[in-house]
């Protein structure tokens, strides 16, 4: 896997502000020569050395992670950018199994639509990173995608093992096959505001109408999983993506920002549609 293009992107940093290697060290509180030999690739910055390098330009209003971002899209051509938020540097070759237990879709490498999303996934580690990535051929894969409705519900449901104490329909079970037989989903994004959404209907506290209209307040953008070797092998790696520690505090601040409105929006649409719809025991049978 690829690590963080520390010298192309420090050349860029110094070209954007015109400085030189010297400059660049005095106001970062690095040496000159330490400088030179990222640059030439001799070593490899440390982590209060990354953090110094790549804090610069965000502390001086140039986010250098979204300029790439739009670089990226400019470059996309008829493949799909695609952003992956990881707690720690991905060593190994992408496995189509890398996430196992109860996620959304089961197994899978999840990735999301933006590099905003998927920096507000890891923005609580010290060691989390975001990996950009285009997926080519997508005409020649089997796709499902998914829309906020009860497919997707109950997709997720059964995943995260809550169909453990009911007995899932032809419906559902149709759905599951489904998933089982692509090569990569696309679906709505799942935060923990929803997953508590999606507990209270499976705790007979609300109905199926209270639930989905709860979730369909929230608008996180879309994610994609890729679930077979197929398409892993259409997945490129573009670059690991460096977030200082001022731009991971803005994006945790921004998360519990709209964490706060999804759930004030999902109190709502409960309320609103309140006596509406069924319980999971009037519409599963137990097992």
């Amino acid at each position: 896997m690829k690590t963080f293009n520390v010298k192309k992107d420090i050349i860029t940093i110094r070209k954007i502000f015109n400085l030189t290697q010297t400059q660049f060290a005095n106001e970062i509180g690095l040496s000159r020569s330490n400088i030179a030999r990222y640059e030439a690739l001799e070593i490899f910055p440390n982590q209060s050395a990354l953090d110094k390098i790549y804090s610069y330009p965000y502390n001086n209003d140039f986010h250098l992670n979204k300029a790439k971002e739009m670089l990226f899209l400019d470059n996309v051509n008829n493949n799909v950018l695609l952003f992956h938020g990881a707690k720690y540097e991905i060593k190994e070759d992408i496995d189509p199994n890398h996430l196992n237990g109860k996620k959304d879709f089961g197994s899978g490498f999840y990735l999301g639509e933006s590099f905003d999303s998927s920096a507000s996934w890891i923005c609580e580690y010290q060691s989390g990173s975001v990996y950009s990535f285009y997926l080519n051929n997508l005409d020649t894969m089997k796709c499902l995608e998914f829309k906020v409705d009860k497919n997707w519900m109950y997709a997720i449901l059964y995943f995260r093992g809550m169909f453990e104490e009911y007995i899932p329909n032809k419906k559902v079970l149709d759905i599951i096959e489904q998933i089982n037989n692509s090569d990569f989903i696309i679906a709505p994004i799942a935060d923990n505001q929803m997953y508590d959404t999606l507990n209270a209907f499976y705790f007979k506290e609300i109905t199926d109408e209270q639930c989905l209209h709860a979730l369909s307040a929230n608008n996180l953008g879309k994610q994609y999983v890729i679930k077979t070797q197929k398409a892993v092998e259409n997945l490129v790696l573009i670059e690991r993506m460096y977030l200082c520690d001022k731009e991971k505090k803005n994006y945790l601040n921004n998360k519990n920002t709209l964490s706060t409105q999804g759930r004030n929006k999902a109190i709502l649409a409960i309320e609103k549609y309140r006596r509406k719809g069924k319980y999971i025991d009037e519409i599963f049978k137990k097992r």
